[in-house]
């Protein structure tokens, strides 16, 4: 099995034909935004998402219907393919993987931030709180971000939203590799899931999170 990346440009020249396969919903929602990169954020994003599913599926992307979920996640209506969506900075993240539900996150580095090992501390998992310490005084940011991005990653993959606390469940993902999520509320919806750390541009870090470890991580180029 494998999964689908994608890690694309948000500027004008992206949004090319994009707006075109857009529905009448998607297009007021990317109209409400008041600033130039949020809504070609929310273009890139969805048109994008379009256009690859209608590829995979052999339909028409401008036909294609989703839902959301309890938590609002968006997915097919027809759930004939899983996805997922992520923007920071100047980039937007897609996943996109068969017979499973998949999550994806993607965050700038922010390298001046002085608070990261309180942040840690506070919202992450002890071990992992230590590992940024260390980290930290090692001179060496990243990490955090490498942690953060893997907890999104799987807090949206598992579709719980804010049901699910941070420090519940503990990561430290390697490059390219499937690390377990190690459950430490004993909440169900944790059991189960394993999480990536994604080849990425410098000043970002991305992280991908499926169920299980059967699952080949596949980039893809879009045009």
């Amino acid at each position: 099995m494998r999964i689908e990346v994608a890690v694309l440009p948000v500027g004008a020249a992206a949004i090319g034909g994009l707006w075109g396969v857009l529905d009448a919903e998607e297009r007021a929602r990317a109209e409400r935004y008041r600033g130039e990169e949020d809504r070609r954020r929310s273009i890139v994003a969805r048109g994008t998402v379009r256009r690859l599913l209608g590829e995979r599926l052999g339909r028409d992307p401008r036909e294609l219907r989703f839902v959301e979920g309890p938590q609002g996640k968006p997915a097919l209506a027809g759930r004939e393919l899983e996805f997922n969506v992520s923007h920071s900075g100047d980039r937007v993240a897609i996943a996109i993987a068969e017979g499973a539900p998949v999550g994806i996150d993607i965050e700038v580095e922010q390298p001046r931030m002085t608070d990261l090992v309180d942040l840690a501390r506070r919202y992450f998992s002890r071990r992992e709180a230590l590992a940024v310490e260390q980290a930290a005084a090692e001179g060496a940011i990243p990490l955090f971000f490498t942690i953060w991005t893997a907890k999104e990653a799987v807090i949206k993959a598992v579709g719980g939203g804010l049901s699910i606390q941070l420090a519940s469940f503990s990561v430290l993902p390697v490059r390219s590799e499937w690390g377990a999520v190690e459950n430490l509320g004993g909440d169900p919806m944790l059991d189960g899931w394993h999480v990536a750390a994604l080849p990425s541009e410098p000043g970002y870090r991305a992280a991908v999170a499926a169920p299980g470890i059967d699952w080949e991580i596949v980039p893809i180029t879009v045009a």
